[in-house]
């Protein structure tokens, strides 16, 4: 059996335990990669419409710029909203204290760095390697890094098993055309 620590029982206004957990890791995951699938095809509309193409600098090979072009709109949707489509849609929650809106400045540093040690910058190989860490940590800690940092508690609420397939087909599909359009 785990003790719980008595800051970590989730509670509502009236004092009674809330329905939501922590957030798995492969829920986190999957929340995550809808957000880019939804914000490559985005990319990709702009550049369709704008008849350009993707950047393609001496560095793009090894880290993919798309990836970090979401730390600022994840940010702000975070700030503004509370949220991200990925979250939304498989009832992901954050919250730092009472606050379920992050400051600007917290939810630009927390997506940076989840760029940065969650996903190594998407690095091959060196992005496998901070999954894994990161994976191993929210595991066995049920935190990362960059939350604990800012006393942010990541939850989820159960979601149906079509949520989890719909999110799956969406990501996959959408990043696949993405990479296809992209080259």
């Amino acid at each position: 059996m785990k003790a719980i620590d008595p800051s970590e029982i989730l509670l509502d206004k009236e004092g009674t335990i809330r329905e939501d957990y922590i957030a798995s890791p492969w829920t986190r995951f999957l929340a995550r990669f809808f957000d880019y699938g939804w914000f490559f095809l985005l990319l990709a509309l702009v550049r369709f419409f704008l008849h350009t193409k993707a950047p393609s600098g001496k560095f793009e090979s090894l880290i993919p710029l798309e990836f970090f072009a979401w730390v600022p709109f994840e940010a702000l949707l975070l700030t503004y909203w509370g949220s991200t489509p990925g979250k939304y849609f498989l009832k992901i929650k954050m919250r730092q204290g009472r606050r379920f809106k992050l400051p600007f400045m917290v939810a630009l540093k927390r997506s940076f760095n989840v760029w940065l040690k969650g996903l190594g910058m998407m690095i091959p190989i060196v992005n496998g390697v901070c999954l894994l860490l990161s994976y191993h940590r929210l595991k066995v800690f049920q935190t990362t890094s960059w939350d604990r940092e800012d006393h942010i508690i990541v939850t989820a609420a159960p979601v149906g098993q079509w949520r989890t397939v719909a999110a799956s087909l969406f990501t996959a599909l959408s990043l696949l055309f993405y990479y296809n359009s992209h080259r």
